[in-house]
């Protein structure tokens, strides 16, 4: 059954993309403070005669939603700048998506459909025609590239399909329409990413695919064929970065997949690269050609042309492997191999390249043109005078080896000796005027270690190596503040964004990761302050923190041959070198005197060293229960030599703790107690603590993740996974501790920040000197930190400040509200109250002023590991418990007396208790989620529990 018409899919589109949806208005769900803020003005400055947006007729409503502005700089239908590249009405070089943390608008309008100005934009004429250009352009994509792997987008019309959104199975029907729009959210290969891998995404601000499939399916449309016709006849060649005012005809976007012609047989081709050929007269040309597999010998660099058609960066594979390049296509199992030839034979004489991606890729990896150094095109009067290729817009230089592949927008930029290129990484560099990579940064395990904090600036990280390279997400940075999600389209490529926005949703930075796919990263490319960032991370990458049972993990032995011990090659003292691998087969056979154990460049936060209950070395996870024991071989027969060279400066340090503790080296203080995280079943309770004179140290620590700090009964517990290990100070409040008694090396607090659980300041710890102990053999030319010190405050807080944004922190509050709440509890306060408090207490929702414009208090249920919060004076009448993107199997909700408890399940047994308040007391109105979220009324949902203690909605 249908929907509507196809006006009336545009008019629900633009409704719901713009904010101007009358009846969502007339409901009191979108106020007038927030059509002020999207429209720029209040209602007067537009329409004198009128004091409420509710006065305005159906035709100046209608107006208002073609030039509503939302907070990140979308237009109307929410148009951005790197569609509208796409689309060829504007052109950039830095952009949003591309260098720009919000849609600036201060680029260069190309003419096309008349429009020359963004006001000339915000029109019902100009969108109207633009946003079917939109389809038309997306449609194309999806077709062509589920054509590429034997699909076909009519077959999978009217069809359900499951897919898996925050653990759950959803079901929807796949219809033109529904495709459409979440193309437009998603970008053309975010949907194919659905259609073809089942990868569900969200936007900037949580807005699932699967929610646009669902609500704007049905609706009628023209088809398939019609849709694609439509942008086809209306492309001018300024389509794509770079070349406003191109002829018709000559530029443009792709139009050759699989079974179309390639436009390219008459005139000579203006594309990429300066050969100047078409798809004809090259010899030798790439385009879409399913399963083949060809090697060509006798190609000659120096006539030789290559023609490459409209294959983006994202689907293209150039390499060199046994001195020959080889270009494949892998989804379309399509390779061709240049014998004999190199990548720096080659220069962009050689090449025609259609697309804009592909070519940044393409001329990014071959040797430099012999008559044109750097080869980058350039707007300005920049040059590039290194091997790498850059695109310009002012009077940018780029001298140093690792001058490519970067943006620099009137000097500085990449290169210079100071950014991360192609070439490798340097230190302290920065991309577009020195910002962005390297800026505060690092080197980490042989990469490059970036940094993201509430005031980090937009930055672009070109060359970003997953297997090497990491984000570090500082304190501060929240789950409600941040997120991650992977973004495409033509102009833009395939990108991973960050963005970290104030707490009431103002933009703040976008960090961007081109040709970065979610898929690439792992935990291990993260270092994360905050548990409840931490998570939503976990979530979006796919991958599972699992909790152990009482005690740690199991302990489980596996020499059972099904993923056996790879050895990389000889040790220095003639033995093998095993491979660490939590995923292989334990290592057996393993001899002290003569091998050695490889690391290669393993994140410290993707590895770690354990022991046996048995004393066995153990190679481990800390996220899970994989781990390879080195079977029948003690720390005690070790020397240092035997961990071999540690790429990861970290992992290096966190090895050293671990065997100086083992074999004895290093302090051992009276009046210290030594906090240790590697130990399988050691539980120690220290009676006769006195926090006024005695320090805890954290110098043989062993990990930087899943540390617990928590008081209970028995006294302050600190305990750490995988282990289980424990240590248990009786009588003695977290409280109690004066920062400056607790002892870090420099690493451990100012990189990866263990003094948060504590809900201490950075600089308030002490910090003491680890190169008195044993460290692994760093690669050569790196060095390992830890000779600082520096003394703490060494009197006892009286319980931390519980300020701001940092939820991570004892004591933290979101600030959000307008109220003035106590929140002696951490995480975030109810009724997002900007608290301050005193440690692990007790936190109050508050009277008023609560997120979104909902009146009355705000408690968020999310992930805070451990977390313990006492909500008093919860206000039925207007408070609102909120499960933000939470699915049913991760919240249990129980009633414990007089109180309720709401549990996020598998979350170190972190919980909100109600004080007062049974299930039977609550309405619909206290319940809510995330706008896509079904959690409340799902099957065995909020209200289903809810129901089974009394609760009748």
């Amino acid at each position: 059954m249908m929907n509507g018409t196809f006006d009336e899919f545009l008019f629900a589109l633009r409704a719901f993309e713009s904010g101007w949806d009358r009846d969502r208005y007339n409901a009191g769900v979108i106020i007038d403070a927030q059509l002020n803020q999207w429209a720029g003005g209040p209602v007067g400055a537009f329409f004198p005669q009128y004091s409420s947006w509710g006065q305005l007729s159906a035709a100046e409503w209608d107006q208002m939603s073609y030039r509503s502005m939302n907070s990140l700089g979308f237009v109307g239908y929410q148009f951005g700048e790197a569609l509208l590249i796409d689309l060829g009405y504007y052109d950039d070089t830095v952009f949003y998506g591309a260098g720009a943390a919000t849609n600036t608008w201060d680029g260069t309008w190309t003419g096309k459909n008349g429009v020359t100005s963004l006001a000339d934009f915000m029109t019902k004429e100009k969108q109207d025609v633009a946003i079917q250009e939109a389809f038309g352009l997306n449609l194309r994509i999806i077709r062509d590239g589920l054509a590429q792997s034997g699909q076909s987008l009519e077959a999978l019309l009217g069809t359900t399909a499951s897919y898996v959104q925050n653990g759950q199975t959803v079901q929807v029907t796949l219809t033109l329409s529904g495709i459409l729009a979440a193309a437009h959210l998603r970008g053309a290969y975010g949907t194919l990413a659905l259609l073809q891998g089942g990868a569900v995404s969200t936007d900037e601000y949580g807005t699932s695919i699967l929610q646009y499939i669902q609500q704007f399916g049905g609706y009628q449309t023209s088809s398939i064929g019609d849709i694609v016709s439509f942008f086809e006849s209306r492309v001018t060649g300024d389509e794509g970065l770079g070349t406003p005012g191109g002829t018709p005809g000559t530029g443009g976007l792709p139009n050759s997949g699989p079974g179309e012609p390639s436009g390219d047989s008459g005139a000579p081709a203006v594309g990429t690269g300066t050969a100047g050929v078409t798809a004809q007269s090259a010899t030798v040309t790439i385009d879409w050609a399913w399963g083949q597999t060809r090697d060509l010998t006798g190609f000659d660099p120096a006539t030789g042309t290559i023609f490459i058609a409209w294959i983006g960066a994202d689907a293209l594979d150039i390499s060199e492997v046994n001195g020959s390049v080889v270009i494949a296509v892998p989804s379309n199992n399509q390779q061709t191999t240049l014998v004999g030839v190199r990548l720096s034979d080659l220069s962009p004489q050689n090449f025609t390249i259609k697309d804009q991606t592909a070519e940044r890729e393409v001329l990014g990896l071959i040797g430099p043109s012999p008559t044109s150094p750097g080869n980058g095109s350039s707007d300005g009067t920049g040059g590039d005078t290194g091997p790498g290729m850059g695109d310009h817009s002012g009077s940018g230089s780029e001298t140093g080896p690792n001058a490519g592949s970067g943006n620099s927008s009137g000097g500085g930029g990449q290169g210079s000796g100071s950014g991360h290129g192609n070439g490798g990484t340097a230190p302290g560099g920065g991309h577009s005027s020195g910002g962005g990579h390297g800026a505060g940064g690092g080197h980490s395990h042989g990469g490059t270690m970036t940094m993201i904090s509430l005031t980090t600036p937009s930055q672009t990280i070109d060359g970003f190596n997953p297997a090497t390279d990491m984000l570090h997400i500082e304190p501060g940075v929240t789950a409600d503040q941040f997120l991650i999600f992977e973004e495409s389209g033509v102009a833009l490529g395939i990108t991973t964004r960050i963005a970290v926005t104030a707490a009431d949703g103002t933009p703040l930075s976008t960090t961007i990761l081109p040709g970065v796919r979610l898929a690439d990263l792992s935990l291990a490319n993260f270092s994360i302050a905050d548990q409840g960032t931490l998570n939503e991370v976990a979530t979006v990458l796919g991958q599972t923190i699992t909790q152990p049972g009482q005690g740690g993990y199991p302990i489980t032995y596996d020499n059972d041959g099904s993923n056996p011990t790879a050895s990389t090659g000889a040790s220095a003292a003639g033995g093998t070198k095993f491979r660490a691998d939590v995923n292989a087969d334990d290592i057996v056979g393993f001899n002290p005197a003569q091998d050695e154990l490889d690391f290669g460049g393993t994140s410290v936060h993707g590895m770690i060293l354990t022991k046996t209950p048995a004393g066995e070395i153990a190679i481990d996870s800390p996220w899970s229960d994989a781990l390879q024991i080195v079977q029948g071989v003690t720390y005690q027969q070790t020397t240092i030599a035997n961990y071999g060279v540690v790429g990861n400066e970290h992992f290096r340090q966190d090895i050293g703790a671990v065997v100086s503790w083992e074999l004895g080296i290093g302090p051992r203080e009276a009046d210290t107690v030594y906090v240790r995280s590697h130990e399988y079943g050691v539980n120690e309770v220290v009676n006769g603590f006195d926090p006024a004179t005695m320090k805890l140290s954290f110098l043989y620590f062993g990990t930087r993740e899943r540390l617990s700090v928590e008081d209970t009964a028995d006294g302050l517990v600190i305990s750490s996974l995988p282990t289980g290990q424990s240590l248990t100070l009786t009588g003695v409040k977290l409280s109690d501790l004066a920062p400056g008694r607790v002892e870090f090396h420099h690493d451990q607090v100012m990189e990866d920040n263990l003094e948060v659980p504590f809900g201490f300041a950075q600089d308030t710890v002490t910090l003491v000197d680890r190169t008195v102990l044993l460290t692994p053999a760093a690669p050569p030319g790196e060095t390992t930190d830890g000779a600082q010190i520096r003394d703490g405050v060494m009197t006892a807080p009286g319980g931390q400040s519980g300020e701001g944004t940092t939820g991570g922190d004892a004591g933290g509050g979101s600030s959000a509200g307008s109220d003035a709440g106590s929140s002696t509890g951490g995480g975030q306060a109810g009724g997002d109250a900007q608290g301050s408090g005193t440690g692990g207490g007790t936190s109050s929702p508050g009277a008023g002023g609560g997120t979104s414009g909902t009146p009355g208090g705000r408690l968020d249920i999310t992930w805070a590991w451990a977390q313990k919060e006492v909500i008093n004076g919860f206000d039925l009448s207007s408070d609102v418990i909120d499960f933000t993107s939470l699915t049913p199997d991760q919240v249990g909700i129980s009633e414990v007396g007089a109180d309720l408890v709401i549990e996020v399940l598998n979350n170190g047994g972190h919980t909100y208790t109600l004080t007062g308040i049974q299930a039977e007391d609550l309405t619909r109105a206290n319940l809510d989620a995330a706008s896509y979220n079904g959690i409340v009324d799902s099957i065995g949902g909020v209200a289903d529990q809810l129901e089974f203690l009394g609760y009748d909605g």
